[in-house]
């Protein structure tokens, strides 16, 4: 069963106040499982808190002339109504229409292999929310992660996200995120995270996984890579470790799942970088 959490809680919760935060980090440890539902009465619970308070509304009419890469797409989500109230080439860039890209979709869209280590980044940002609370355009998060596309691939992006519109003395209201694709020159699948402070550039908090993650190669998988990387086909590496051709594709296929490569050539960068050979 694929669980659903909101990706945009990793960067999130470092926007919030303190005693939203605090709930958060309460729910993360003293709860198993976490869903949609659950994500979803999250959200309520806070969008129900600032239903009443004092913001300073900005126009979204300035977002249409935020000048776009062909690879890049901008969205502004409301905590208010739980809603995206503003988004541009959204549709290019995952295919999913208008309609489908809500507040809803946010919350699901991330890879399920990824959800141990977004609980981990949840609990170490909330550490940090705990004692800030930033107001809009001060901060610049950034994350680089999986999102499901329209057709169900996944597409590894760096999302910047800063606060739009806060509350008064009560929390964040709204946040601007811009998601880029990164998949051409990051495709392996850790996941990142930093905070940063817009004026100064200073780094306020910051979380780097390993390039290896939780990939692990058995002994014959990294033989096979070496035989690989040296320009060997699968023929031949099975006439050396006598073992059938198909074998060797098997390993092959099980590898480049691991590392999410599209092709030998990224298999074989990945495992240079990550020092498994």
């Amino acid at each position: 069963m694929r669980l659903s959490l909101t990706q945009h809680c990793w960067i999130l919760q470092s926007l919030f106040c303190q005693h939203f935060s605090l709930f958060f980090v309460t729910l993360i440890v003293h709860s198993d499982k976490y869903n949609h539902i659950a994500f979803k009465a999250f959200f309520k619970k806070y969008s129900d808190k600032i239903q009443d308070a004092g913001f300073i509304e900005k126009s979204r009419e300035y977002l249409d002339s935020y000048p776009l890469m062909p690879t890049q797409a901008i969205y502004v989500a409301d905590m208010v109504n739980l809603t995206v109230t503003y988004q541009r080439g959204i549709t290019k860039l995952l295919g999913y229409s208008e309609e489908e890209f809500n507040f809803d979709l946010l919350m699901s869209y991330y890879h399920p292999d990824d959800t141990e280590r977004y609980f981990y980044l949840i609990k170490i940002v909330n550490e940090w929310a705990r004692k800030k609370n930033p107001e809009p355009f001060t901060i610049e998060s950034m994350f680089d992660y999986r999102v499901r596309k329209k057709d169900g691939s996944y597409l590894k992006v760096l999302r910047q996200t800063t606060v739009f519109e806060s509350c008064f003395d009560t929390g964040m209201k709204s946040f601007f995120s811009i998601l880029t694709d990164i998949s051409r020159i990051k495709t392996d699948t850790s996941i990142n995270f930093s905070l940063h402070d817009v004026e100064s550039g200073n780094v306020l908090l910051e979380n780097k996984q390993p390039i290896e993650g939780r990939i692990h190669f058995t002994k014959r998988e990294k033989e096979i890579l070496l035989k690989i990387k040296q320009g060997m086909n699968s023929k031949s590496i099975a006439d050396l470790f006598d073992c059938s051709k198909h074998t060797v594709d098997t390993h092959r296929r099980k590898m480049l799942k691991k590392t999410g490569s599209k092709n030998t050539m990224e298999l074989v960068n990945f495992s240079i970088r990550a020092g498994i050979i």
